[in-house]
């Protein structure tokens, strides 16, 4: 009741207020400020404040009270955001600093691994190279063997092949004898 009582009162205000400012300001055109018409205004917007505080505070409030829940929700939200980029940002400055760590790892390994590798290669080839060196000794030895062996025989066949004739040359019937019986000899005592 008292609502309405209230916007009666406030639509005859408004509806009045113009009306009576007109009047008092043609009544006092030229008489300097016009304190009537100021004041029925004044009233006018007092009234219009009035109704527009009383009928919106309670929009405007809870408005303002969700903008600022929201706000503050908005608040959080952005600082649990940042709070999980900051932790995201260490995890991923770990990360990097561990892959670092294992590069520079993985790049010791393989220079350790590669002159192991040279080191390793090195004593192949001097271990493949003595055995060529043996073996080149082994068959220069065996050549020079063959070689002796092949010299002997051909000395000795030229040797035989001289005292033979040397025999033919030289030998007489006398000494003929002599040799078979020494020969016969000999052959008697190794039986």
């Amino acid at each position: 009741m008292q609502r309405a009582l209230l916007i009666a009162l406030l639509l005859v205000g408004f509806a009045a207020s113009p009306a009576l400012a007109s009047e008092a300001a043609e009544a006092h055109h030229d008489a300097g400020p016009d304190w009537a018409y100021l004041f029925y205004h004044s009233l006018g917007l007092s009234l219009l404040i009035g109704v527009i505080v009383y009928y919106a505070r309670e929009p405007l409030v809870n408005f303002l009270r969700d903008r600022s829940d929201g706000i503050r929700r908005q608040i959080e939200s952005a600082e649990a955001a940042l709070s999980a980029a900051r932790a995201e940002s260490a995890e991923l400055r770990t990360r990097l600093a561990r892959a670092s760590e294992e590069n520079d790892a993985f790049l010791q390994a393989a220079v350790e691994q590669a002159e192991a590798e040279r080191v390793l290669a090195l004593e192949r080839a001097r271990q493949a190279a003595e055995r060529i060196r043996e073996e080149s000794k082994r068959a220069a030895h065996q050549e020079i063997a063959r070689a002796r062996r092949e010299l002997q025989d051909e000395a000795a066949q030229l040797a035989t092949s001289i005292a033979a004739e040397i025999l033919r040359q030289g030998i007489t019937p006398d000494d003929e004898r002599r040799l078979v019986g020494e020969f016969v000899e000999q052959i008697g005592r190794r039986s």
